[in-house]
């Protein structure tokens, strides 16, 4: 009788039991070496295997034998049947390396419909890994050992998670590099409306791109020299988006587009951020495009709104500056994060101020396993070792995202060489080095671009270039394990 209730407290299907299982054994395991002990003994990993087989077999593990291993091991057994299920779901990822696995077809599709893995007999998400820290693989965390996200209900409610259905997608193979273009868009502050005014007490500020038939035509230059130097991802800076101008953006991206991939590669767009909406104050809001489509696919509110010092104002010499004090970014901030889910990976844009600001949205980042983040930027050049190479760094290494930044040209072109001395550049793209994490260096890539229209590119005259998230078997041994089985 006990072994019956102690058996029904398992689920038999591999996600939601992974969930069960996971959030049952004690965080402390993983703290100290005891998890690396086991997962270092080959005693648990053939049993872990042996229980793989059987859940690619049968598509589930009879809670009876749940309840067997656990009484009979503990927590060792809740770790064993814990990689055991991390080998199986690897035949349910999109993601990864392996496929036919017709046991596992309703996970699958349960992820591909609902957006994750687990059903609603458990709480929060379990997600698909596509990206693994950049920093050199030691001693793992808790969620290292495993090649799926578990993600708690207090994160999953702060994220809007969506996947770019199968019809939409691109299909981007996981081992071929992906081309980045990134245009300033915004020459000088004749391209951009800035306005300081006094609200509730403060002095503010407000940015927006000024709506023009000189940045319209722009704009159909860019899309034409994206289309022309192979870029299938762009990105463009902040403050170059406006609800009229959005649309401008979506009629040319979608009646220039080809459904040829070798002339015409450019899938996503993400068109930088600006005041869009309406509202007093607005969001400051980017769009990631569909360019076949001319679907918004990812949005994405400022999350902190900048403050300009009187300094900065200074040595940007924002036309009407204050001469002292400060000036707020006036802006309704965000309270959701956008996460979106393709062959290109699983994606995440971070508006300017928000890369430095991590407290408002790492945690759900980390959780979730974001693998591109993109940037757009309104601020003076970007400069090898400052904040957006800081942040950036940062990222790859926590993350192990590839993270694309994005700037215009407007600031660095009021800013004289002598106050701001160094290489300038319009973007960077940054991301891990080496795909067995055997070292801690980021791989940076910076791109120069000389008019709005052109697009930034490294010293060899090519486009940056990311890799799209998946998970590899190199991260997760165990896999190989039961591949081998």
């Amino acid at each position: 009788m006990t072994d019956q209730l102690d058996a029904a407290a398992y689920p038999a299907g591999p996600a939601d039991l992974f969930v069960h299982l996971y959030d049952a054994i004690p965080d402390e395991v993983f703290r100290g070496w005891t998890a690396a002990r086991w997962y270092a003994d080959d005693r648990v990993r053939r049993e872990a295997d042996e229980i793989a087989g059987t859940v690619l077999e049968h598509g589930a593990l009879d809670p009876e034998e749940t309840a067997r291993i656990i009484s009979r091991h503990g927590d060792r057994g809740a770790f064993t049947i814990l990689l055991g299920l991390d080998a199986a779901l690897a035949h349910a990822s999109p993601y990864g390396p392996y496929y036919d696995a017709p046991a596992l077809a309703g996970v699958l599709v349960n992820y591909l419909t609902e957006g994750k893995l687990n059903g609603p007999g458990t709480t929060g998400a379990l997600l698909p890994r596509c990206a693994f820290p950049g920093r050199p693989r030691g001693k793992r965390s808790k969620a290292e050992f495993f090649g799926v996200h578990r993600v708690g209900q207090a994160e999953w409610d702060r994220v809007d998670h969506a996947i770019l259905p199968a019809v939409n997608d691109p299909h981007f193979s996981r081992d071929e590099p992906i081309a980045v273009g990134c245009a300033p868009v915004l020459e000088t502050y004749d391209d951009v409306d800035i306005a300081f005014e006094e609200r509730h007490g403060l002095t503010v500020y407000r940015l927006r791109p000024m709506d023009s038939s000189g940045l319209r035509s722009r704009i159909k230059a860019i899309v034409r020299r994206l289309d022309e130097s192979g870029a299938q991802l762009a990105v463009m800076p902040e403050a170059s988006l406006s609800d009229g101008l959005l649309e401008h953006w979506k009629e040319v991206a979608f009646d220039t587009a080809a459904r040829d991939r070798d002339r015409r590669p450019l899938r996503f767009l993400l068109l930088g951020s600006g005041p869009l909406g309406g509202g007093d104050p607005p969001p400051n809001r980017a769009v990631l495009l569909d360019r076949w489509t001319g679907q918004e696919i990812l949005v994405q509110d400022k999350l902190s709104g900048f403050t300009l010092t009187a300094g900065q104002m200074r040595l940007w010499r924002l036309p009407d500056a204050p001469s002292a004090g400060t000036a707020v970014e006036y802006m309704r901030p965000g309270a959701r994060i956008g996460v979106l889910d393709s062959s290109l990976g699983r994606l995440a844009v971070l508006i300017c101020e928000d890369l430095g600001r991590t407290a408002g949205w790492e945690r759900e980042l980390e959780a979730c396993g974001v693998s591109h983040l993109l940037v757009p930027i309104f601020s003076k050049p970007i400069l090898e070792h400052r904040w957006e190479d800081q942040g950036a760094e940062r990222q790859v290494t926590a993350l192990g995202s590839w993270v694309t930044v994005s700037n215009s040209l407007a600031v660095g072109a009021a800013v004289p060489d002598d106050e701001l001395p160094g290489a300038r550049h319009t973007c960077l793209v940054s991301g891990p080095k080496s795909l067995d994490r055997d070292a801690y260096p980021v791989e940076r890539q910076f791109g120069v671009a000389r008019t709005g229209a052109e697009l930034g590119r490294l010293p060899t005259s090519e486009l940056p270039r990311v890799y799209p998230g998946a998970a590899y078997e190199v991260w997760h041994p165990h896999w190989e394990d039961a591949g081998r089985a």
